[in-house]
């Protein structure tokens, strides 16, 4: 049996040649997008808010804008590429607006109590295979679960993105597999460059559709043979760019430049 995941998913769904590449051939491709690298360490900074507060412990916003400049300068490296319309120090402080806003909004952080940090959980599914639970927060309060993500991108969701997101969806499959089918489940997003919440929920029924599309649609990935490329926008932000044979006059110079 194999474990997926909802990237694992979007990439197919996106692109099969950069799905054989990564999940088939095993190719790690040395290249990130400057808005991936962004939303890393905006993540991995709130992941030490949280985990500090674990310990009884408040950093301060000074504490985590300089863990937020140290990560970045320790983790920039060669193959970062930028194929936006805004220099890569526009997209890091946008990530200092990020934390900031967050910070401002919500110290001292006692909305809820926080029952998982960047969780490793997984999900078996009807066919065997299991799916990959990375949460960015789970909490709760009272009797409701929270699922928390956090979101860099630069477009605001809607309601409706929230309500037929797949990712949400597999979030609470799991949860009542786990705490049980009545559970009550909040699925938050934070938009964090509008600093806004987007909340959603799902029926039960509406989960077992989620899973029952994911099992149909993995059932396509495991009998698939033919893997081609997929031009679409989102070609200027694909890592696999270089290898692709729809850009072989570039050579991979817009990456490398």
């Amino acid at each position: 049996m194999t474990n997926y995941s909802n990237s694992k998913l979007s990439q197919f769904e996106n692109c099969r040649f950069a799905y054989d590449l990564h999940y088939n051939k095993g190719y790690d491709s040395p290249y990130e997008s400057v808005e991936a690298f962004l939303g890393s360490r905006v993540h991995e900074t709130l992941e030490k808010l949280y985990r500090d507060l674990e310990d009884d412990r408040i950093d301060t916003l000074e504490e985590l804008l300089e863990f937020y400049d140290r990560n970045w300068d320790e983790k920039w490296h060669e193959g970062i590429f930028n194929s936006s319309d805004k220099d890569d120090w526009t997209h890091h402080d946008d990530g200092i607006m990020c934390i900031t806003d967050y910070y401002n909004r919500y110290h001292p952080f006692d909305q809820y109590a926080t029952a998982g940090i960047e969780t490793d959980e997984k999900l078996t599914l009807p066919d065997g295979n299991t799916w990959s639970v990375r949460m960015d927060r789970f909490a709760f309060r009272g009797d409701t679960f929270y699922v928390i993500d956090y979101k860099t991108g630069n477009r605001m969701k809607s309601q409706y993105d929230a309500d037929t997101d797949r990712q949400l969806a597999m979030y609470a499959a799991w949860v009542r597999d786990k705490y049980g089918m009545n559970k009550k489940v909040k699925l938050v997003w934070h938009m964090l460059k509008f600093d806004k919440e987007v909340v959603s929920e799902r029926t039960n029924m509406e989960l077992l559709r989620t899973v029952d599309k994911v099992v149909r649609e993995i059932e396509e990935i495991e009998h698939c043979k033919n893997w081609p490329p997929h031009p679409s926008r989102l070609c200027d932000w694909c890592v696999y760019r270089h290898m692709c044979p729809l850009f072989d006059n570039e050579k991979g110079c817009k990456m490398c430049n």
